[in-house]
């Protein structure tokens, strides 16, 4: 049986998978452990990029949002291991260009600002009458 810490970051993959698809991207998963849990194709640009999922967390004692962007030998991810974090916030998604350091700090002010929100929700396609 999975621990806690499994199912929460199960949980959150999950919730950025969705949220890309929504947003129109098409995304895949490594079938064998990698530095990242996604791979996700652009919309608009058709490039492919890679993506470390990570579950954000409220710091009352900060005012702030952070992202542990850290491998478990607690290395900062680099950019040959993922290009974006995603930050899973209950049922936000973020992305945050990998910068290459430890933790990403926001406070709940500029979190729209600093991190790229993704809307999560269903497309809606029109049809004209013939």
């Amino acid at each position: 049986m999975a621990n806690q810490s499994t199912n929460i970051g199960a949980h959150s993959e999950l919730v950025a998978a969705t949220a890309l698809l929504a947003a129109g991207y098409e995304v895949a998963r490594p079938l064998a452990a990698e530095s990242y849990d996604l791979a996700a194709r652009d919309p608009v640009t058709g490039e492919w990029a890679t993506y470390q999922v990570k579950t954000a967390r409220y710091r009352p004692d900060r005012n702030a949002y952070v992202v542990y962007a850290t491998r478990t030998n607690g290395e900062a991810y680099t950019r040959d291991d993922c290009d974006y974090l995603i930050g899973v916030l209950d049922d936000a998604v973020y992305v945050i260009e990998n910068r290459e350091i430890g933790e990403y700090w926001v406070s709940p002010d500029n979190i729209d600002a600093k991190w790229r929100k993704l809307t999560v929700g269903i497309r809606k396609e029109t049809k004209e009458a013939v």
